[in-house]
């Protein structure tokens, strides 16, 4: 996208002018989409906001979120 934007300025004795401009071009803004969501525990919800940590396992192809009541033993 172009932008352009002018200001005459005329003199008094009309024969001479000032021309301003600025011409510049603006970039559109990538679209970002995101989810953001606390992480806290699958079973108990619990997270650290409740004074408890938070660890992640992955378990099959999933990414799990467990407290350190709940985490799995290997």
């Amino acid at each position: 996208m172009l932008v352009m934007s002018q200001i005459l300025v005329p003199e008094f004795d009309r024969s001479k002018s000032l021309l301003f401009q600025d011409l510049y071009f603006a970039r559109k803004k990538p679209l970002i989409k995101t989810t953001v969501t606390e992480a806290t525990c699958t079973i108990c919800q619990k997270g650290l906001g409740d004074g408890v940590s938070v660890t992640a396992k992955k378990i099959g192809l999933k990414l799990r979120l467990f407290c350190q009541y709940h985490i799995p033993q290997e």
